[in-house]
């Protein structure tokens, strides 16, 4: 599992970026598990740019950021810290990955592809565990 160091930083960290750095490992874990055509547009659609959360027109009539804006950190990852970070990432199960984008606010289609995917693996596993 991760230090609450690297928790902390994973919890900081923007969807976008949080992808940036989980997505490579998750790929490689996932693929290894099951590499059909379906886990790959899963893996894909994680990582495909999030829409800009829609913004709530103000008593004036004038757009108001909305409240589910990503918060990250003031300043970038440093590259100690993002290497750090991917280390410890590498030691996790592929549930405590997917588990770790699902914790960051992500746009629509995003969440449901963390979910499907999700929901895909534990077919496969459970599959797999039938076959053996």
């Amino acid at each position: 599992h991760l230090d609450k160091r690297h928790r902390d930083l994973l919890k900081a960290l923007p969807y976008e970026l949080r992808v940036r750095i989980v997505l490579p490992i998750l790929r490689q874990k996932a693929l290894q598990l099951d590499s059909s055509p379906e886990t790959s547009r899963l893996l894909d659609a994680i990582g495909e740019p999030r829409v800009p959360p829609p913004r709530d027109a103000g008593p004036n009539g004038l757009q108001e950021p909305s409240f589910m804006a990503p918060m990250g950190p003031a300043e970038p990852i440093s590259r100690k810290s993002e290497h750090m970070l991917t280390s410890s990432l590498r030691c996790l199960s592929l549930r405590s990955l997917i588990v770790s984008l699902n914790r960051a606010p992500a746009g629509e289609r995003q969440q449901s592809a963390i979910d499907d995917l999700l929901h895909h693996l534990r077919l496969q596993s459970r599959r797999l565990e039938t076959l053996a």
